[in-house]
């Protein structure tokens, strides 16, 4: 047993993780020190204490949605034209055309490290927000904002209007492949479903399912 002049209690600490309090030689104090500078984690006790990097600024990991690796955007550098905006019941609502006398709503997204925007044409406006992706599922983590361009007719507003709401209310999202998706449908909360065609010519279109 050590003599009592002989005991220190260190705290290693690394951010992130949790904080692990050992009971040591007062001369080998210098030693934990240096390793806590130099070693992202130590063995302690028999037990690999957890190695993985800290969080990104202004990120909570106590969300059971957060996902720290930022590989699995299977959006990142993808853009999207909506095609069909489906009610509840299964009904059609109408949607602007991709022709010479129409421009489609669409959404693009772009990952350069930690910074992912998303935005396009919301029907009158351009618009713009952040996201993320977390086990599969598109979060948007801010509210779209858009420009302030006239819009008629009032169809047309009321359809932007409640396609930019409907981004911040995201229940569900899918898509074909998640290695190269060409389909992605979003469902929001009120139950409508919007789907997107990829618009970047890196999948062949492929026809939506009927109804």
């Amino acid at each position: 047993m050590l003599p009592i002049s002989e005991i220190v209690d260190e705290t290693v600490r690394q951010p992130g993780h949790q904080s692990v309090r050992l009971t040591i030689r007062q001369s080998a104090r210098p030693l934990v020190r240096a390793l806590r500078r130099s070693v992202p984690c130590l063995l302690v006790a028999g037990t690999l204490a957890a190695c993985a990097a800290p969080l990104p600024a202004g990120v909570s990991g106590s969300g059971a949605r957060y996902q720290p690796a930022y590989a699995a955007d299977f959006l990142a550098q993808t853009s999207w034209t909506l095609v069909r905006w489906s009610r509840p019941g299964g009904g059609l609502r109408a949607v602007p055309k991709n022709d010479a006398r129409d421009r489609p709503i669409t959404l693009a997204f772009t990952h350069a490290g930690t910074d992912l925007r998303a935005g396009g044409f919301a029907g009158c406006n351009n618009y713009y927000t952040t996201y993320t992706v977390a086990n599969g599922q598109l979060l948007f983590t801010a509210n779209p904002v858009a420009t302030r361009m006239a819009c008629q007719p009032a169809e047309r507003a009321r359809l932007e209007q409640e396609y930019l709401a409907g981004l911040a209310q995201l229940r569900t999202t899918a898509v074909d492949n998640y290695e190269n998706p060409g389909r992605l449908s979003l469902t929001l909360a009120n139950g409508e479903t919007l789907d997107f065609a990829r618009a970047d010519g890196a999948v062949p279109a492929q026809p939506l399912a009927p109804q």
